[in-house]
């Protein structure tokens, strides 16, 4: 039996989905699903570092504390590199 994950809006999710969710230290991260546990999705974040380096991190978040973004509003701010 496979666990069914849904994001905030009760949508259906699945590995490689883009999702906001809170961040560890306040405010909130985009981030890719890259693996499913029984109670959890990991999610994986990137981030500048000090000297302008691009690292990543990941950790298990809570389905229903993620919401699923895509379109237009997704790309513009992958291009955009604000991260």
């Amino acid at each position: 039996m496979t666990t069914e994950h849904r994001d905030f809006l009760k949508r259906e999710l699945a590995i490689d989905d883009y999702v906001v969710f809170p961040a560890p230290y306040g405010g909130m991260k985009l981030g890719k699903i890259i693996r499913f546990t029984p109670k959890q999705i990991r999610v994986e974040w990137t981030y500048k570092g000090n000297k302008g380096t691009v690292h990543s991190q990941n950790a298990p978040r809570y389905a229903n504390q993620c919401v699923r973004v895509e379109g237009p509003d997704l790309t513009m701010y992958l291009l955009s590199g604000d991260y």
